[in-house]
C-alpha cells in the first residue's frame, strides 16, 4: 500500500507532513473559500472529519491517480460558483444508485465505510 505525503493546512501555517495511504482515499475536492488549505481529502472511516492540505486540487488528483471526476450535487443551494467537482476513488465505492422514484437528476455514491456523496447526472465513465 503506497503512501503519499502532503502538507497539512493549519492556522497558523506550519509544515505539518501528512502521510496518506492511497488505498484509503474516498474522494477529494477543492476546499471551500472559507476553509484553510486548497484541497480537502476524505478518507475511509473518517466520518465527517476531513484532511485539508496546502497542495492544489490538480496536484493531489495527479499524485493519487485513478480518480474519477464528477460534479457534486447539493440538496441545499450550491456554492456561489455552482456545482463543485469531486474526484472519487472507484475502488472504495460499494454501490451507486439513482435518485428514485423521481427522475435521476443525481446519483448516490455509497462507499464501503457507509459514507456517501451525491453526484449530478449523468453518471461518469468509471463508476
Amino acid at each position: 500500500m503506497p503512501f503519499i505525503s502532503f502538507n497539512k493546512a493549519t492556522d497558523p501555517a506550519a509544515p505539518d507532513d501528512l502521510r496518506i495511504n492511497t488505498s484509503a482515499v474516498l474522494y477529494v475536492e477543492a476546499s471551500r473559500p472559507d476553509l484553510i488549505g486548497q484541497t480537502t481529502i476524505h478518507l475511509l472511516g473518517q466520518g465527517s472529519a476531513v484532511h485539508a492540505v496546502t497542495e492544489s486540487i490538480g496536484t493531489v488528483v495527479t499524485s493519487l491517480g485513478g480518480l474519477v471526476g464528477c460534479k457534486r450535487h447539493y440538496l441545499a443551494p450550491p456554492p456561489d460558483d455552482g456545482a463543485s467537482t469531486v474526484y472519487i476513488s472507484p475502488v472504495n465505492v460499494s454501490h451507486v444508485r439513482p435518485n428514485r422514484p423521481a427522475s435521476p437528476e443525481f446519483w448516490y455514491v455509497k462507499f464501503v465505510d457507509g459514507s456517501e456523496v451525491r453526484i449530478v447526472d449523468p453518471l461518469p465513465d468509471g463508476l
